[in-house]
């Protein structure tokens, strides 16, 4: 009654739009007082995100730490091996899931506990996060006895590897000959349905290729009897439908390790395999028995009925006793409630957690969770029947497959976008005067408004910039006392300064640059390594070497100590990039804002002087236009700020993203590169145009004409599905009025490829124009050495622009 009464009251409150923004802007401007932290995003954490997004807690700040970004339901997997499912529809999208709950996303792999200072241990060169309150979820894994001694041994956990595994497999089913041994390892519930379902996909896998030469023998290996939890009925059942359908069941063979191709069992026996999936009796990771938290005999977290954690026997970390601590799903047993480790007690464990959590962070009163004592058992068999157990019920039939797949579709439909998940708010017109709302732009201003690009999509709008940069009178050279000379200046990606010695003619040529936005992602460590690689771009994109930096640091308001971890975590992931760049921090400023911010002032030398910079204003005619990173960020991010992007479309772009250009520009110099500049807030078409403007250098009227091809354009998976979906950035609008400068719009615009060249880049990669006999060659160069692997040649220089022509200088080839 509990758990349904705090769902209904969630559920209320997020279906009322006014009751619903003003709990978000209450939980906006609420200083973070409180970090609530989730380790891993198993099934019952999942429940909780989904609560948080109806329900922000106001001056809590949340991080979900989780080592995938997406995560497999595990009663569809038997499903997706028959081919039911796709994987996308199995996998919950944890991407999706934190911005719905407003939830900061770590991805990284928690390894230990640091009780004392109440932190999370992450693994790589992450500093640690530290929690008020903890949370962890984190599953099981089954116990593989010599895994790491042969790749044909796969575990069924983690999901992701025997995907892959399984993907494999069936890749290979075309080529096999003979006889192919498939072993599942492991008699009880997920063991049967592997073998059943992996069965059923693979015969109809060898007759759709037409592979008549091989005999498949799919066994299933057992330490003791066959579904040793169920009843006899639901046993009797099973043993009828592997022999119906060939596979053999091995009883009493305990396998104690695997060498190649050869299970080895205890008594001397041994089991030839060509593949073999491995799901036995399941084990806890290796760091949770030695964290200092208390386990039962097989090194899960032990908690009691409000699922808190304890310290081990002889543990002192200081009077918080290093939590609270609470624990759920696979890696935790409840004392003296002991059940199976199934998927349906975390699901059915989440509200009870929730309200536990809840409580512990407002000060209420905990309930006490009750786990059920058994449950309904639906076994896939892969051929369209399922057969159900739940105490002494014993059933088969194919209305049982369709009842199993209604459940577990519905589950998933309460996390799928443009299903159960709730539509989040995108307008805060109401209330506003009606008049001023019908001023010109207003409505659509007030649409956007808290939807407001982070990154480059935060920038101003090329012509917005333009238009007011010309109406003020600035100095263009430092005075005489400075002993400076500005030899490349504003228009450039970066300033090009001549530093004199006193006495002397000698000089060194600076470049100078500065790049700020606000985040546009939520982990502070991964924004701060992008933010750092986009600043050091501008230096890069020059063919310059970058020696120092300021910092510019905006934090949001909250405790002293969270700000603290903020600006750790938030200058550990820069420094990451500045030392990879070898460029030196020297110093910087703070200050407080609402929201969190980074730039950077970098200083650089370019080698050899002035007349090395890479510049736009040098394009020559038939050179190669070659572009080293993907385009589509802008719509991303945009559509991730929606939760509408999924998980592994920004995980990639990020990987990208968090990439130097410095060893692109190396190679690109190398191969004859004539000018560069980097692709960032004003788009492809902004950036090239500005080549083209310039393509004669600074004392030259002499513009081009380029041609970009769009259907050479590397694109960052789900761009185009995201536009299709309506959504760009909000600087998109401005970067398309230079639609103005494209010859053949009205034919280009055809394209859906199209409105990406006006796509806000943030950390971006180059775009350079090479000669055409090196081109394919530097292309290569940039891909085979991991500086650019998605780098092509997207285009050309056409001609020199007739004299006078201001505004066509670009075609898009179509």
């Amino acid at each position: 009654a509990i758990c349904r009464a705090a769902l209904d009251r969630s559920a209320r409150l997020f279906a009322s739009p006014p009751q619903a923004l003003a709990l978000q802007k209450q939980w906006e401007e609420t200083p973070i007082l409180k970090d609530l932290v989730f380790v891993g995003g198993g099934h019952t954490h999942a429940g909780i995100l989904r609560m948080l997004g109806m329900e922000p807690l106001p001056g809590v700040r949340v991080t979900l730490i989780t080592r995938d970004v997406e995560t497999p339901y595990s009663g569809m997997l038997p499903g997706h091996v028959a081919g039911d499912y796709t994987r996308r529809e199995c996998h919950l999208d944890l991407n999706v899931l934190a911005r719905f709950a407003r939830v900061r996303m770590v991805h990284a792999t928690a390894v230990n506990l640091d009780l004392k200072n109440k932190r999370v241990i992450l693994d790589s060169d992450r500093p640690p996060i530290g929690y008020d309150v903890l949370s962890i979820n984190i599953g099981s894994a089954p116990k593989v006895q010599g895994g790491d001694e042969t790749s044909q041994v796969t575990p069924v956990k983690p999901i992701a590897g025997f995907g892959a595994k399984w993907d494999a497999i069936l890749e290979g089913v075309q080529k096999w000959c003979g006889i192919r041994r498939v072993y599942v390892v492991g008699g009880g519930a997920g063991g049967f349905e592997l073998a059943m379902t992996m069965e059923a996909r693979l015969q109809k896998e060898l007759q759709k290729c037409g592979n008549t030469s091989v005999q498949l023998e799919v066994k299933l290996v057992c330490r003791s009897e066959l579904l040793p939890q169920h009843n006899p009925g639901v046993r009797a059942l099973a043993k009828k439908c592997l022999e119906e359908r060939g596979v053999e069941v091995l009883t009493g063979y305990e396998v104690t390790h695997a060498t190649e191709k050869l299970l080895h069992c205890k008594g001397g026996k041994t089991l030839p395999f060509d593949d073999c999936i491995w799901c036995t009796q399941v084990m806890p990771q290796a760091w949770v028995r030695d964290c200092g938290l208390r386990t039962d005999k097989d090194g899960f977290l032990l908690v009691n009925q409000h699922m808190q954690c304890s310290l081990a026997p002889g543990i002192d970390v200081g009077p918080d006793n290093g939590g609270p601590i609470f624990a759920a799903g696979d890696i935790a047993s409840i004392e003296e409630h002991e059940r199976p480790k199934a998927g349906v007690f975390a699901v059915m464990a989440g509200m009870a957690l929730w309200i536990n959590l809840r409580a512990t962070l407002l000060g209420e009163k905990k309930v006490t969770y009750w786990p059920q004592s058994n449950f309904l058992g639906l076994f896939n068999l892969g051929d369209g029947t399922c057969i159900a157990s739940r105490g002494l019920l014993a059933l088969e039939g194919r209305w049982l497959w369709a009842l199993k797949d209604w459940i577990d579709r519905r589950w998933m439909w309460n996390y799928t976008l443009h299903g159960g998940l709730p539509e989040m708010a995108e307008s805060l017109d109401a209330g506003v005067a009606e008049g001023m709302a019908k001023a010109a732009g207003s409505l659509e201003l007030l649409k956007h408004a808290t939807m407001r690009c982070g990154g480059c999509g935060a920038k101003v709008g090329a012509t917005t910039l333009s238009a007011a940069m010309a109406r003020v009178t600035l100095p263009q050279q430092p005075g005489a006392l400075a002993q400076a000379k500005v030899a490349v200046g504003v228009g450039d990606d970066a300033a090009v300064v001549e530093l004199l010695a006193d006495n002397s003619q000698a000089s060194v040529a600076s470049v100078q640059t500065i790049d700020f936005f606000r985040s546009f992602v939520a982990d502070p460590f991964r924004f701060g390594r992008v933010a750092a690689v986009h600043a050091l771009s501008d230096c890069e994109a020059m063919g310059a070497v970058a020696q120092t930096a300021l910092a510019l640091v905006q934090i949001p308001f909250s405790a002293e100590e969270k700000q603290e971890e903020d600006i750790v975590q938030l200058m550990a992931g820069a420094a990451t990039a500045l030392t990879e760049a070898g460029c030196a921090l020297v110093g910087g400023h703070t200050c407080e804002a609402r929201e969190l911010g980074l730039g950077f002032a970098v200083n650089g030398r370019l080698p050899g002087g002035v007349s090395e910079a890479l510049k736009k204003a040098s394009l020559q005619v038939g050179h190669a236009l070659i572009l080293t990173k993907p385009i589509g960020t802008g719509t991303l991010f945009a559509a991730d700020m929606r939760a509408k992007a999924r998980g592994p479309w920004i995980a990639e772009a990020l990987d990208s993203m968090s990439m130097l250009n410095g060893r692109s520009a190396d190679i690109l110099r190398q191969h004859g590169c004539s000018a560069c500049t980097d692709v960032t807030g004003f788009g492809l078409v902004g950036h090239l145009l500005e080549m083209c403007r310039q393509g004669g250098g600074a004392s030259s009227s002499k513009k081009m004409v380029a041609e970009v091809e769009l259907e050479k354009l590397p694109l960052y998976e789900g761009a185009l599905e995201c536009l299709a979906q309506g959504i760009s950035s909000s600087l998109q609008p401005a970067n398309t009025r230079l639609r103005r400068s494209v010859a053949n719009h009205e034919e280009a615009r055809k394209n859906p490829k199209y409105p990406l060249i006006f796509d806000p880049q943030t950390a971006g990669g180059l775009l350079a124009a090479v000669p055409p006999e090196l081109a394919e060659r530097c292309v290569e160069a940039l891909r085979s050495s991991g500086a650019a692997p998605r780098a092509c040649v997207v285009g050309s220089v056409l001609r020199e622009a007739p004299p006078g022509e201001m505004v066509e200088l670009l075609h898009v080839k179509a």
